[in-house]
């Protein structure tokens, strides 16, 4: 590892297995506008090009197969309630997509989730054992109207930055508030989503892993309405690659 910083991607990919389709009681293309809606299209080429693939996370499957940032449990998840814990039930507008299927559920969880979460906590532990510490940057991006997880009145600030009380220095929230208010952004700290990703093993009990997560509007690099990448998609990149470089120099100091 040549730096104690990894990047999680969860939400990036649009792979659906083809041998899954059958578990949606929605078209293809409905579904398809469910994942333009939900997945965090090219958060993988604007924060991650030019890093080390052993030091990013990157889920496997789109998050409507399973979501990996979501609590296992659907009693720990609070997105549970709209349908939306770590196998959604429901879309984005409360319509029904899968038949709730406890042992279907299972099945996803242990070939999707579970197998993504181990390699987290094996890399966790191998920046811990190099580096006494591991920083993780939380990769996202959001559309400009709330999705049900939000409420309807939610603040749609250009870079939203999600804190845990446990696992974010106040010196790691400014450095990035500052980096990206700097640069002409409008920011929110905890808006329009708080929480960012610490892998299971780690989380509320080991102080030496820090996590951010970074949530950048999609109007700013894509027109939301096909998925295509806009004129800003090159500044936005660039303004992300130098926050990581900034990040992974402040995680070695």
């Amino acid at each position: 590892m040549l730096s104690p910083l990894c990047l999680h991607l969860p939400h990036a990919s649009s792979v659906v297995p083809e041998g899954l389709r059958g578990d949606f009681l929605v078209g293809a293309a409905e579904l398809a506008s469910e994942q333009l809606r939900l997945e965090d299209r090219y958060t993988d080429e604007l924060f991650g090009a030019g890093w080390p693939a052993a030091q990013t996370w990157r889920a496997p499957v789109s998050r409507l197969v399973v979501d990996v940032e979501r609590f296992r449990a659907d009693d720990r998840e609070p997105c549970a309630a709209v349908g939306m814990g770590a196998v959604y039930v429901r879309g984005t507008r409360g319509q029904a997509l899968r038949r709730p299927d406890a042992e279907r559920r299972e099945v996803l969880l242990k070939t999707y989730y579970d197998p993504h979460h181990r390699a987290c906590e094996a890399a966790t532990a191998q920046a811990l054992a190099m580096w006494g510490r591991c920083v993780v940057l939380d990769a996202h991006s959001y559309p400009r109207g709330p999705l049900p997880t939000q409420g309807a009145e939610a603040p749609q600030p250009e870079i939203g930055l999600g804190t845990d009380a446990f696992h974010t220095p106040p010196a790691l929230r400014e450095l990035a508030r500052v980096y990206f208010a700097g640069h002409g952004l409008e920011v929110g700290v905890d808006v329009p989503f708080s929480g960012s990703f610490v892998p299971t093993r780690f989380w509320r009990s080991d102080p030496r892993v820090h996590s951010l997560m970074v949530e950048v509007r999609r109007d700013l690099y894509m027109d939301e309405a096909t998925g295509a990448k806009n004129g800003g998609f090159a500044r936005i990149q660039d303004l992300l690659s130098g926050f990581r470089a900034v990040l992974a120099k402040h995680a070695l100091e």
